[in-house]
């Protein structure tokens, strides 16, 4: 009662108060702690006591134990190695979660090892796999695989992989991929979504292209986000005209954001806009900036 009120002090008393513990009162109690205070010192004492009375803890605490753990903790490996050493290595919830941890620690031989041995997988699990290869540019084979599967990709499988994209300049792909995302998944991008493709296409000197992505969808011309991608493509490949419709927008929604100015004065001084550039110089100093 305590543990899923959040009074995390009284529980532990209550715990450490009670003559036999079972499996149940250190897995209540054990997901209270992670859920009120991540993998506290407090956390993990409970965990290493659980474990040394013999109790068993279930997926549910496993999972959240895994996804608390630290990018460059040992602990998470202990936590695997029980979970081979019990047999849980299987369970979806658990799997995902150790997909997870590998991810965020950039581990993809351990990622690719987890996820291959899973005798089953759901949506989660694509997700997490495909978000493991956001700097991989076998990305694209596994959200193919995964269509292959038979699992339908949703809002944030289409994220991930075109988050991907960008990252990796895979233009023609994530371009295809966010053609499919509107066109047969029938799934409306979301300022995430359209920042990357944004992103991408500037990177590769698109910006025309990018402006024409915004232009089309009306409630981007508002998204600070995906203006400041359009800025800062339109400052790095010099196109004065984009550039200045996108700074006049956010100057709009961000009137004191310094950065915007610091952006646009580079633009004009790397396309030799002297007198434009003293423009902004002062409108800073009237605004104090």
């Amino acid at each position: 009662m305590y543990a899923q009120c959040g009074d995390m002090e009284m529980a532990c008393q209550v715990l450490d108060a009670m003559p036999e513990r079972d499996a149940v009162s250190c897995n209540v109690m054990l997901a209270g702690l992670l859920g009120h205070g991540g993998l506290s010192p407090q956390a993990t004492e409970v965990w290493r006591r659980m474990l040394g009375e013999g109790h068993k803890p279930d997926s549910v605490v496993l999972s959240t134990i895994l996804c608390h753990h630290p990018d460059d903790g040992k602990q998470g490996l202990e936590v695997h190695a029980w979970v081979i050493r019990h047999g849980l290595e299987t369970e979806l919830s658990v799997a995902n979660a150790l997909i997870e941890m590998y991810s965020r620690k950039n581990d993809l031989g351990h990622v690719l090892s987890v996820f291959e041995s899973m005798p089953m997988r759901d949506l989660a699990s694509w997700n997490a796999i495909i978000s493991a290869h956001r700097q991989d540019f076998r990305v694209l084979m596994m959200f193919r695989r995964m269509v292959d599967s038979g699992v339908r990709p949703d809002e944030t499988t289409f994220a991930a992989v075109l988050s991907a994209c960008d990252s990796l300049g895979l233009v023609e792909g994530g371009m295809r991929l966010f053609s499919e995302m509107e066109n047969k998944y029938t799934i409306q991008p979301t300022v995430q979504h359209c920042t990357s493709v944004v992103n991408m296409l500037g990177k590769a000197g698109m910006v025309d292209e990018a402006y024409e992505l915004t232009s089309k969808r009306a409630c981007l011309g508002s998204e600070p986000t995906v203006l400041r991608a359009l800025l800062h493509a339109s400052s790095v490949h010099a196109n004065i005209r984009i550039g200045e419709i996108a700074a006049k927008k956010l100057l709009d929604l961000e009137p004191d954001n310094a950065h915007h100015f610091v952006t646009l004065m580079k633009m004009y001084e790397n396309t030799g806009r002297f007198e434009d550039l003293e423009k902004v110089k002062k409108m800073m100093r009237d605004k104090g900036l």
